[in-house]
């Protein structure tokens, strides 16, 4: 879908107009610094930065910092609007998850379906809560790419390690790529997992 042939009003909105299409987006920071500093976004953990994208019936665009000043808003109102938009996709497209792995050893999360937004539910704290009652307190998850994660529980080494290993195995083959590193969710948000006792 080719963005340059809209006009300028449809890539210059009022925030009334696109308030309710708003998603947060996963990126890595080094990809938004390095090629598109212009698009609004901020740094958040392990390599990572947080887009935010207008969702159109056909595609999506990411904000740019010049809109944000005419809009009169901060980047953590956008921040805070694309969550809220976040929760509500998903009340409205419920994310079925498969659970595989033995209560005993070590269990494991993943999404059913790829989805532009999976890897961005992470950024919500009400998602957290529904994925610890399964996994415990604290887990790790993986994010090779924005359309896919997988969680696990801390209870076996081996198994966050092949976990990493297959991370790193899908972070070299998908598209849009977002990391080899494990994250940690636990009950202070979202940190980078660095092992077991970090």
């Amino acid at each position: 879908h080719d963005v340059q042939n809209w006009d300028a009003s449809r890539l210059n909105p009022s925030l009334d107009e696109i308030r309710g299409r708003i998603m947060p987006m996963l990126y890595p920071e080094s990809t938004w610094k390095k090629q598109f500093p212009e698009f609004v976004a901020q740094p958040w953990v392990a390599g990572l930065a947080i887009l935010y994208v207008v969702d159109e019936a056909d595609a999506y665009w990411y904000i740019r910092n010049d809109l944000i000043e005419p809009w009169g808003v901060s980047v953590e109102e956008i921040h805070q609007i694309a969550i809220d938009n976040l929760n509500e996709y998903f009340e409205t497209n419920p994310m079925e998850l498969m659970l595989t792995g033995e209560p005993e050893s070590a269990q494991l999360l993943l999404p059913e379906r790829p989805d532009a937004y999976n890897s961005a539910r992470l950024l919500s704290e009400s998602f957290h809560l529904s994925l610890q009652e399964i996994l415990g307190r604290e887990f790790a998850v993986g994010v090779p790419n924005r359309d896919f994660f997988v969680a696990v529980s801390l209870d076996s080494d081996k198994v966050i390690e092949q976990v990493r290993a297959k991370i790193t195995e899908d972070y070299d083959r998908m598209d849009h790529p977002l990391s080899k590193r494990l994250l940690l969710v636990s009950s202070d948000g979202v940190s980078e997992f660095l092992g077991r006792n970090q």
